[in-house]
């Protein structure tokens, strides 16, 4: 079995209609019901001119990157979402299949890092950034990647921002989730209060309605110590210290 261990010092997830804790735990113990799913995400730490370029799943990454970034100190970032600007990118494909020319502010930012890139332009700080995806393991690598970080700087803080949103229609047919678009972000430390360890699983019946990081928030805000998530390589466990700051 392998394991990891951790502090998350500060968590912010956000979503549209849920921003406040008294909000996400109704969500949490509503069987995961979006209060106002078109609702407008708090945008305000982003610049005007800025946020009228970006999509609504950048904004919320950016949004809670730079509103943990401004209350800590941060010395690495990691921007972890499994399908990233897609909705973005099958505009862009479906507007040149129809013919027109491809926007040059579409097309740069329909790539992967787009999140990671507007926070070190709008905040200008001169930290390491890094942009990561893997598939149904997205979040808990991004986990993994913070710790091995945090292995050989034990004084540093890192933020992971986990965000996403569901797929475009074409691909509606291949997946099962039952989320809204949303952005977690967690500053996380050395230590020891929620450890993550996982073993081999191999099953291709596995359906994802939650992303990892949406039900890691639920459990939490349930105040639960311990619970397994399944992937279609991996089970991954988690046993969490009670009483943690949210």
């Amino acid at each position: 079995m392998n394991n990891i261990s951790f502090n998350i010092k500060k968590l912010m997830p956000l979503s549209a209609g849920l921003t406040s804790d008294a909000e996400w735990l109704y969500w949490a113990e509503n069987d995961h019901e979006w209060l106002m799913p078109t609702a407008t995400v708090p945008h305000d730490l982003i610049p005007p001119m800025a946020r009228r370029r970006m999509s609504q799943l950048s904004k919320m990454a950016v949004q809670s990157a730079i509103a943990i970034s401004k209350e800590q100190e941060v010395d690495y970032i990691i921007f972890s979402s499994r399908h990233g600007e897609l909705t973005r990118t099958v505009q862009l494909l479906q507007d040149i299949l129809a013919g027109h020319d491809a926007s040059p502010t579409a097309f740069s930012q329909s790539v992967h890092n787009t999140a990671a890139g507007l926070y070190t332009i709008l905040t200008k700080q001169a930290i390491p950034v890094s942009s990561l995806s893997a598939g149904e393991n997205t979040f808990p690598s991004a986990l993994i990647e913070a710790n091995s970080y945090l292995a050989q700087h034990p004084s540093h803080q890192v933020l992971v921002v986990d965000f996403d949103q569901p797929v475009p229609d074409v691909y509606r047919g291949f997946t099962q989730e039952t989320f809204h678009g949303y952005a977690v972000a967690m500053l996380l430390t050395q230590g020891a209060d929620f450890q993550l360890s996982w073993t081999a699983n191999r099953s291709e019946q596995v359906q994802y309605p939650l992303p990892h990081a949406l039900t890691l928030v639920s459990h939490l805000q349930l105040n639960d110590s311990q619970w397994s998530i399944d992937s279609q390589r991996n089970q991954w466990n988690w046993l969490a210290a009670n009483g943690e700051d949210k």
